[in-house]
This record gives structure tokens, sequence and C-alpha cells, in this order.
């Protein structure tokens, strides 16, 4: 009557799925029989007709998708197709749980559209006869009985299966369905590589993308709608607004909104995130504070455990930021922490008697935990008033309106192909509108959210926003555009800034290709010494600059924050390695002079085009010609 699959990963398998399905279907001589693949939630059994599954996985990694139903855990990877996950138990009013190793995800496929179904555990297999199935009650429990084709019942009544309508589970619309099923043809047999370069070599249109962090995701915005990337300042803010409205901001004379992008997709502020972090890593030392001081005063007691030191671990992993004081902070956790392990190993691995191991905690270990508890409480109080070094103000255009979103931080400008965009999943029955689709890179293993920035905000708000502009400025909103575009047609330039060391210097965008991380150089003989070798980018081999060499500074160890900038010269691309990026800039060229002549002049500074004076002088970016810093540099990559 059954089939039993201890294994649960081998109850379908991914490549002959449909021939499996085919297989078990002829075995039924009986025309009236079907067979459910069963799953548990909780204690209760569930089913899907074995036609519908395609293949049960353990639980991918998973990006998240902001403004989803609580029950839509995010998307992932299913060997090139963005698949979307829902939670069944999420989704049935049940209650969520972590996974276990039981924790199972099948994937349903509906009309060519997928959906990833996580369960508590794959059951089995079960062949029934329709005269099993009886009429679903109107509802069962929390669970609407709109999604229960019936209600089996076998060995006498002992076990209940609820069988479960699969497009209504995944709610998935026909039309949407077919429209996703086209458009998943029309890219198939392309494949993303290591960078997301198409191997279809006859495809190669691109989508430039700025991108950036929100959490623990990535996210993008086609480069031509980011207008500039700005640091963060406290706007001033506007009354009787949305919470993630955070106020404006003047920018060059023009009255810019800021939104906090964290609190329009309905997520934690990133200090909330960060202090959250600290202080569930705080909570875990201090038990592990008191089962320690038990363990060294109760001979009785078991051994200590080493799990809060794992937790610091990943925590010191996940601890980088640009603000000097953080780190400093994160530096002295990290000194402290090493003194606690090695007086614990010392404590350990010292046979004593028991008063003279107590006495020995009490000078040495104790006060080094307290030290420790109190400098993690000492970072997450520093956190609010630091964290803003790291995030950045995107500045994009939304139906010909500016607007500023507060980022974590951005990552990197990059090309990626248009044949390696999917359409964003349908996830619920409604479209989300901000997402315009999903970016598969590194053969999957790298998902980016498009998003689109004219939908990011609904219509009553994007005109409210329009007053707000339009009543600071003294002009109408339109005007603040159309003005914004002539003073950057006529009077504006936009720069890629960076720094090497402390200083800060500027690259014309429209230089510039994209903007990557360093990976590995191949060192060349017989070139100039600031050359530093060539690497590959997505197939074609690039040469890099390495620009302290160039100007004659001190060299200095690439880090996760050192970038190669690829510019573009009569069609040759070059890479230029810089310490940093820090943003994209529009300055007036009001504010741009020639250099002085004492700094203009000379072999070595005759790569510096102007000065931007920033903040009335208070910033100085020094303006480079790429031209020149190229200038017989014998670096052809040929």
């Amino acid at each position: 009557m059954t089939n039993e699959s201890p294994g649960n990963d081998q109850v379908i398998n991914a490549d002959n799925s449909g021939q499996n399905a085919h297989a078990l279907s002829d075995s039924n001589v009986i025309k009236d029989e079907m067979q459910l693949v069963t799953f548990l939630l909780g204690e209760e059994e569930f089913g899907f007709d074995i036609m519908d599954v395609q293949e049960i996985i353990r639980t991918p990694k998973i990006a998240r998708v902001p403004l989803t139903p609580n029950h839509v855990d995010g998307v992932a990877n299913l060997r090139g197709t963005v698949l979307p996950i829902v939670d069944m138990r999420s989704r049935f009013n049940l209650g969520r749980t972590e996974d276990t190793d039981r924790t199972r995800v099948l994937v349903v496929d509906l009309n060519g559209t997928k959906t990833g179904l996580r369960v508590d555990r794959v059951k089995q297999v079960t062949r029934i006869t329709r005269n099993d199935i009886e009429k679903a009650p109107e509802a069962i429990g929390d669970v609407s009985g709109e999604y229960i084709n019936g209600v089996i019942k076998l060995e006498d009544g002992k076990r209940i299966i609820m069988a479960l309508h699969a497009a209504k589970v995944c709610q998935v619309r026909k039309d949407q369905a077919e429209s996703q099923a086209n458009q998943k043809r029309q890219a198939s047999g392309v494949v993303a590589d290591r960078e997301g370069k198409s191997s279809d070599r006859g495809n190669m249109d691109v989508v430039q993308m700025v991108t950036f962090m929100i959490s623990r995701e990535e996210f993008g915005f086609p480069i031509d709608k980011v207008r500039e990337i700005l640091r963060v300042e406290t706007p001033r803010q506007i009354p009787e607004v949305p919470e993630y409205l955070l106020g404006v901001l003047t920018v060059r004379g023009k009255l810019l909104p800021i939104i906090d992008l964290r609190k329009l997709l309905n997520q934690q502020l990133l200090s909330d995130e960060l202090c959250s972090q600290a202080k569930r890593l705080l909570n875990g030392f201090n038990n592990w504070h008191d089962k320690v001081s038990q363990y060294f005063r109760n001979s009785n007691e078991q051994k200590v455990a080493e799990k809060p030191f794992e937790d610091l671990r990943t925590w010191f992993d996940a601890r980088n930021s640009s603000n000097q004081i953080l780190m400093e902070s994160v530096a002295k956790i990290r000194g402290i922490a090493d003194h606690v392990a090695k007086a614990l190993q010392d404590l350990t691995g010292t046979i004593a008697s028991r008063e003279v191991t107590t006495a020995r905690y009490n000078e040495t270990l104790d006060p080094l935990i307290k030290s420790l508890s109190r400098e993690i409480e000492n970072y997450a109080s520093l956190v609010p008033e630091n964290i803003k070094e790291d995030q950045r103000i995107i500045v994009v255009d939304s139906n010909g309106t500016l607007l500023g979103l507060v980022v974590d931080h951005v990552k990197e400008v990059l090309n990626a192909p248009k044949n390696c965009i999917d359409p964003a999943p349908t996830l619920s029955e409604s479209e989300n509108a901000e997402l315009s689709g999903i970016a598969k890179l590194k053969d999957g293993t790298r998902l980016i959210m498009v998003l689109e920035s004219a939908k990011l905000l609904k219509k009553q708000i994007f005109n409210q926003l329009k007053e707000i502009a339009g009543s600071g400025s003294g002009n109408n909103f339109e005007n603040a555009k159309h003005q914004e575009t002539s003073a950057r047609e006529m009077d504006e330039r936009q720069l890629v800034t960076f720094r090497l060391g402390e200083e800060e210097f500027g690259i014309p965008i429209a230089r510039i290709r994209e903007i990557d991380r360093y990976s590995h150089i191949t060192h060349i003989p017989k070139v100039p010494e600031y050359v530093e070798g060539v690497t590959n980018l997505r197939g074609e081999v690039i040469p890099v600059v390495d620009l302290r060499c160039r100007f004659s500074l001190q060299t200095k160890v690439a880090d996760d924050r050192t970038r190669i900038i690829i510019v573009d010269l009569q069609g040759k691309k070059t890479g230029l390695r810089v310490d940093s990026v820090s943003q994209v800039l529009n300055i007036s060229n009001r504010d741009v002079e020639p250099p002085p002549r004492a700094v203009g002049s000379g072999e070595k500074n005759k790569f510096i085009s102007g000065i931007a004076k920033i903040d009335s002088g208070k910033r100085m970016i020094v303006l480079l010609d790429v031209e020149k810093i190229l200038a017989n540099s014998q670096i052809d990559a040929n």
C-alpha cells in the first residue's frame, strides 16, 4: 500500500523526476489509483499528487525578498532557476519553526512555474484509490478548506492525510504562469559563468547596475536611474509623513526627500539590527559566565561549553566598518576574548585542588569575562551614533523625481548580462511591483534583487513628496526637476570618487565601465613597476595599474575594501587599483578650479586636471585625467 523512503532526498530525483513519475503511474493497474507525496507539519500529515512534485531537496540558501507575505521565505537558485520558497507552516498559520536535519523543500511545478514548499519532514510516497478520498469539511483547524482537495482515511481511520490543491497553495495564476514560462523558454540554454557572463557569446547585452546591501541581501538599481551617491547626513524632519520618510536634505539648493530603504521594505533599522546582534551575544556570554562560575565552584558540573566562542568568531567575521571608533571597540573585544580563551585553557588544563582552582578563577578568569561583557555592551552603545559612516544615500530617479535612499553600504558597480536576469517570481496574489527582476551571477550562487525605482512608493505618497519639495523650495517640483536636468547638462559633472590613503580623488563617470572587487592578479614580466599585472574579467584579460605606485605613494596590502575601477579608453579596458571607492557625486563646474601651478607642474602631477571644492572648501577632491595616467604606460594586455 505504501512505499517507504527513508532517505527523503531520493523520493524523486531532480534529473529524472518525469521518468519516475510516469513509471510509478504506469504501475497503477487500477485506473482510479493515484499517488501522493506525503509530508508532516508538526503531527499532521498532508499530501500532494506526485505528478505536481518535481523533486525534493534540502533547504537551499535563501535570499530574502522585501514586502512579501509572511509565509514567503524568499527566493533561491535551483540550477539556474529562481525558485520562490514558501514556508508551509506559516502558510497554514501553524507557527514557524527552525530548520532541522529532516526539513525539506518540495519543488512543485505547475505549468512551467516552480515553487518550493518548505515542510517539517517528507514521509513517503503513498498509493491510494479515489474511493479513499472524502470531501473536505469547510475548515480543518486553522487550515482553510480551499487548499484541500479531500481527506484520506487509512488504516481503519488511524491515519489521516489531507490532500492539498497545489495550485491554490502556491497561488500561481494561469496567465502569470504562462508568462513566466515563456520568459524562461526565451532564456533557456543560457548559463552564467563565474562572474555572470553569458556563455551565449552572441547575446552580450548587459545591464549596468549599482549594487548595495540591505541586511544580508544584495539589491541593485540600473545605473541610468542612479544620479549620485552621498554620505549620510541628518535630514530636516517633516511632520505627519510615513515613518520611512526621514526628512529632506538641501543638495545644491534643492530639496531631496530622504527615505530609509530598510523601513520602506519593512525591515529592522541597521543600528537596531547591530545592537540586537550584540545584545544576543552579550546574553549568551552572561549565561555562559554563570555556567563557568558553577564549573569552577562545583566539581560535579559538566565540561565548560565553547559555543559562546563559536558565536563570537561568527560575529567577528561579520563586523567590518569604516568607522574607527567601532573597529577599535571590536579589536578590544577580540583582544579580551583571546585572553579569556587562554585563561580558560590554563585553568582547565591545571590539576589542582578545588580551593586553589576557585581562587585562580576569581583572580583571573572571572574579571576577564566581566570585562568582555562590558566591552560588548559598550559596542552596542556606540553603534547608533557611528554606523552612519558606513551607510550611503543613493539618489535615484523615480518618475522624474529624485529620491534619496539610505542603504547599509554600496557594494559595487557591475555589468550583468540581460539574459542572466529573471523576471521577479510570483510570490502572492499581488505582484511585487518594486522588484523588477533577479540577477543570477556566479553560477546562481549570487542573487541580486533589481529594484524598480519608479514603483517604490505608492501614488499618494509620491504626490505628497511633490508637495513637500515644491513648498520647501518655493517652486513647483516639475520646475525643480527641470532645473536639475538643465544644471546637470550645462554646469555639472558627475564623478566617481575614491581614496588613496587619506586623500580623495575623482574620475568622470563617463570614463568608467564598472567597479569590481580586488581579485587574483597575475604578475607579468617587463612592464612598468606600477603595472601590477593582469586580471580575468569574465574571460577578458585586463591590465591593472596600482595607482599608489603610479603616484609614488607607499604600497599597501589589499583588503576587503580594495577595488578595481575599470576604465575604457578608445575601446581598451584598464583596471585602476584604489584603496576604496567613496561615492558617485555631482559637482558644479563653478566648484572646480585648475590645479595651482605648483601642484599641476612636474612629471608626478601631470595627471591632475583640477581640484573640486566641496562643502565650502572643507572637502577637497583631486580630479584626475585618466588618459594621462595611462599614456605611454606600455600596458597593452595583448
